[in-house]
């Protein structure tokens, strides 16, 4: 069993994906995971209140409509949106609709443990999913500069000591503050980590691949990688590729499945 714990279906520049459509992309996600062996996916929406790169939660629900193997999490606009905006999380909550939702500090410009956030990790406990916070390094695209201070994975421990039983997921591991993100790891039960986006477009032999293999090490040493979750980020991450660097950190099969599909079995529900 293998299962991508964080996929998109946006356009992505300079790519065969830079001007298709958020269905053409679903396929086309689906066309990869057949061909990797990958059985299912958790795509995850953007927040902006425009469409132009990333597919909105509604969009992703229309176009998802009936697949068994793909699964949403939800998005808000952290610092622009309304109580009718949480009442339909809440609502897509109770259904399974969505069974998590991804913040984007950086490019926000919140820290995680931001009063403005309280609702939405609320409603996360109401109905025991997952919050993802995207962390570490942060493209200067979009409408507004973005700003890797709010993505740095220490901000999270707050959110974690504050709220013990709230499951959380570091995606990308906090890159490339490793160590720190290793530490909320280590201390905190309720905090993982995703693999995702983290060798993109880099042969796994070349000086930055081999340093991210190292740095990955470092940090399932200091932790553990059972609280590791195995993701791509696709399609900035092909899949193929992605399971071959994934299976060359070399971890015993006992802990390779708790990576590639126990851990996000368990935190999703799926």
């Amino acid at each position: 069993m293998i299962i991508d714990s964080h996929v998109h279906i946006g356009r992505l520049d300079d790519s065969p994906y830079a001007a298709t459509t958020f269905e053409q992309n679903l396929a086309s996600l689906l066309k990869e995971m057949r061909s990797a062996g990958v059985d299912k996916a958790l795509i995850l929406p953007g927040y902006r209140k425009h469409e132009k790169t990333d597919p909105l939660m509604r969009t992703v629900l229309k176009v998802t409509e009936g697949r068994k193997n793909v699964f949403i999490t939800g998005s808000i606009d952290v610092l622009d949106h309304s109580q009718d905006d949480i009442d339909e999380l809440d609502g897509l909550m109770a259904k399974r609709r969505i069974i998590g939702i991804k913040l984007y500090p950086g490019y926000q410009h919140f820290f995680p443990y931001d009063p403005v956030c309280e609702p939405i990790y609320k409603l996360c406990l109401k109905h025991d999913v997952p919050v993802i916070f995207h962390s570490g390094d942060t493209l200067s695209t979009g409408e507004t500069a973005a700003k890797v201070r709010y993505a740095h994975p220490l901000a999270i421990d707050d959110v974690a000591a504050d709220h013990p039983d709230l499951k959380i997921v570091i995606a990308h591991m906090g890159n490339p503050w490793f160590l720190d993100c290793a530490e909320v790891l280590y201390k905190n039960n309720n905090v993982y980590a995703d693999l995702s986006g983290l060798v993109v477009r880099t042969p796994l032999d070349s000086p930055y691949g081999r340093l991210l293999r190292a740095k990955i090490n470092e940090l399932i040493v200091f932790s553990s990688p059972r609280k590791l979750l195995y993701g791509t980020d696709w399609p900035l991450g092909e899949m193929k590729p992605y399971l071959k660097f994934v299976k060359s950190l070399g971890l015993g099969k006992t802990d390779l499945d708790y990576v590639m599909y126990k851990n996000a079995a368990w935190l999703f529900g799926v």
